[in-house]
């Protein structure tokens, strides 16, 4: 019943409201580009009459391409013959999505969710296999795909616990279009148990991680840091915080509470990376103006360090300086930048901080705060506190580390556990 209103909704827009859409698109300019795609309108040429086995590929927006890049390098590298179709939608995603995989993937907007259009696409497109990415349940696509016998698989499934209340009010309805997926690969358990009280058959739900930071284990991790501690002239004594990827105001909030904590500490050194390059020289301009004594990391030869706050001012080499530090903290979150990658230092095992501004990354936030490896810090008085607290009790601590190489480990495969279904059916449809 859910479904056939839902349809009848659509059909109605689709006939009444949306013209008026297309005459402000056509008067202004604006989505010109994209209305036919929209609509389910692609150009024969898109497509290779040639083409071999299809795999569409949902993503939604820049977040979902990011999942989506990683899964389709792993079914090309295990798949022969297959051709990617990839839609998104939005523009931004669009564009991210062709500049990042080429021509590994035909990378198109989404057709909107009307009746019409879902039908002109899926024929156009014509897929063997239809990956959603997240939650993208769009009833009149799953039910146009699913009627076609396309196989079908939700991957790096997510649902929030108000999402999971919005959609209980149409339980029927989301059950029987998670029923319609071969497999759905969870993200965390959480998510997990939120799609089985939607309705999600247990039998072909399990639970993966997020491909998205399913980044490789370190290498030698106690090299590693030996290297960095010798590079950086630190030793054993010393207690260090390293501020990752920091924007303009964030350093002198960090300096200031490096100031604070130097009661603290055991000899505390301040480690700065900034998030661009560009900017050390205004960054060191600050720091002289507050009489922060610093020196710059290509600076320090032999180990011989001078100052206890250092500045990187080399590319590349923060993810492995995250290895000597005590404590850690995300930049690009205490100022609206959004945040940035959580899993990379947490796979270090050490305390994560991180202030309010994660909406780039907040999926990444809340798996680390599952799991108790981070803390988010509303100011630098905040992150004073928060690591006060951890440093006078050892055994919190240690839990709090445990939890973010946890965090780490649990997404550690991801992208393997996720496509090893999909590879299954379409070795099964090849055979």
């Amino acid at each position: 019943m859910f479904y056939g209103i839902y349809r009848l909704l659509t059909r109605l827009f689709c006939w009444s409201a949306f013209p008026l859409f297309i005459a402000y698109s056509l008067a202004t300019g604006r989505h010109r580009k994209s209305l036919k795609q929209r609509l389910g309108f692609y150009e024969r040429t898109l497509i290779p009459a040639n083409r071999s086995t299809v795999i569409w590929i949902h993503a939604a927006s820049v977040g979902e391409v990011k999942a989506a890049k990683i899964l389709i390098e792993g079914l090309t590298r295990a798949c022969s013959g297959i051709h990617i179709v990839l839609t998104t939608v939005t523009e931004q995603g669009l564009e991210v999505a062709r500049k990042e995989l080429g021509n590994a993937a035909l990378c198109l907007y989404a057709p909107l969710d009307f009746p019409g259009s879902v039908a002109r696409a899926a024929r156009f497109i014509s897929p063997a296999v239809y990956i959603c990415l997240e939650t993208e349940l769009w009833p009149n696509l799953l039910k146009e795909l699913h009627g076609l016998s396309v196989r079908m698989f939700l991957l790096n499934a997510r649902i929030s616990a108000r999402s999971c209340r919005r959609y209980l009010v149409f339980k029927k309805l989301a059950g029987e279009l998670l029923a319609g997926f071969s497999a759905i690969a969870a993200i965390s358990g959480k998510d997990g148990d939120r799609l089985v009280k939607l309705g999600a058959d247990e039998n072909t739900l399990f639970v993966s991680g997020n491909v998205k930071y399913d980044l490789p284990e370190p290498e030698a991790p106690e090299t590693t840091a030996a290297h960095y501690r010798k590079v950086l002239g630190l030793t054993e004594e010393n207690t260090v915080i390293v501020g990752g990827s920091t924007h303009t105001g964030e350093e002198a909030i960090m300096v200031k509470a490096f100031r604070e904590l130097r009661q603290t500490l055991s000899h505390p050194v301040l480690i700065l990376a900034p998030r661009h390059l560009s900017r050390l020289g205004d960054l060191c301009r600050e720091l002289s103006a507050l009489g922060a004594a610093h020196e710059l990391q290509s600076s320090i030869k032999a180990g011989n360090r001078k100052n206890d706050i250092i500045i990187v001012d080399t590319m590349g080499s923060l993810a492995e300086i995250y290895s000597v530090a005590d404590y850690i903290f995300c930049g690009g979150s205490l100022v609206e930048r959004g945040g940035h990658n959580l899993i990379e230092a947490a796979r270090w095992g050490i305390p994560v901080f991180y202030g309010p501004s994660m909406k780039d990354f907040h999926d990444a936030k809340l798996i680390l705060e599952e799991n108790g490896g981070g803390f988010m810090v509303e100011s630098g008085a905040d992150f004073v506190e928060k690591i006060k607290n951890l440093a006078e009790d050892h055994d919190r601590y240690r839990h709090v580390s445990s939890g973010a190489r946890k965090t780490a480990l649990l997404q550690h495969g991801a992208a393997e556990k996720q496509l090893a279904p999909v590879i299954k059916a379409l070795r099964e449809m090849t055979a």
